[in-house]
């Protein structure tokens, strides 16, 4: 492919990516102009701009806006950066030892299918209702996809580089360092963006378990008051976040990853 041919392909690519949002939208006004769904169920998009902007300004429960996506990303961030790196931690040892992976096995896969709605009572059990129980509901998601990610990628490592190696005479250190980290970084880097979307999904949940601050509680406190708009706009602000942190780790797994594809 040319350069010129690529500018177009890319240029194409952002084209679409940008109209593709905009008709959904367009879709949405029209069935709520004509009436086609109730307001309640549906309302439209202009009437979700106004509660979201009553929201930023006057703030939500008495609580401005930003104090509740502030509570939310603190409690993200916590356990998504510690799930995430003892995840990666894991997910190597377990790649690279039979014996590592002998003994978390049954305990990560009797753990992994479990959805965090069956634990949360036991996390109020074992934790209370306070920032502990939904740090670590968070913290256990993102840990189990990065530790599958990262073993898988692990075992990606080619046989033949690896004695290669080996034979050139690298050591268990070295082995590791150019060969099978390289190998394992495209799964971790897409383990990534799927955590973080599980991450903020499992937020409302584990926001469930009380408290007065974070979109899942404005989500869960609109729904029960049926106001639907409020409901959309929450809804809507942790979809740009997801949004915002899913295109920052694209970006950074191209940077970071940049001879994937081309070898």
């Amino acid at each position: 492919m040319t350069r010129s041919e690529a500018r177009r392909a890319r240029l194409r690519y952002v084209l679409v990516a940008t109209l593709s949002p905009l008709a959904i939208l367009a879709l949405w006004a029209f069935v709520a102009w004509r009436g086609l769904a109730s307001p309640i169920i549906l309302p439209p998009p202009s009437a979700i701009w106004t509660s979201f902007l009553d929201m930023a300004a006057n703030g939500y429960s008495g609580v401005p806006l930003w104090i509740h996506v502030a509570a939310s990303l603190a409690r993200v961030s916590v356990a998504y950066v510690a799930g995430a790196a003892l995840g990666v931690a894991l997910g190597l040892l377990r790649g690279r030892s039979a014996l590592i992976d002998a003994v978390l096995l049954a305990p990560s896969e009797l753990l992994r299918p479990i959805p965090p709605l069956g634990l949360i009572p036991l996390f109020i059990l074992w934790f209370g209702v306070g920032e502990t129980s939904k740090v670590l509901l968070i913290f256990l998601s993102v840990l189990l996809i990065m530790m599958v990610n990262a073993q898988a990628g692990v075992r990606a490592a080619s046989l033949d580089s690896l004695r290669a190696a080996q034979s050139m005479g690298a050591n268990r250190w070295q082995v590791f360092r150019f060969v099978v980290l390289p190998s394992a970084l495209p799964q971790i880097m897409t383990g990534l963006r799927v955590a973080m979307g599980t991450a903020l999904t499992i937020l409302v949940a584990s926001e469930l378990l009380g408290g007065d601050r974070g979109l899942g509680f404005l989500i869960l406190d609109a729904s029960s008051f049926f106001r639907t708009t409020y409901v959309f706009a929450g809804v809507a602000v942790i979809g740009l976040i997801g949004l915002a942190t899913d295109r920052g780790l694209a970006w950074a797994g191209r940077r970071i990853v940049h001879w994937e594809g081309r070898r």
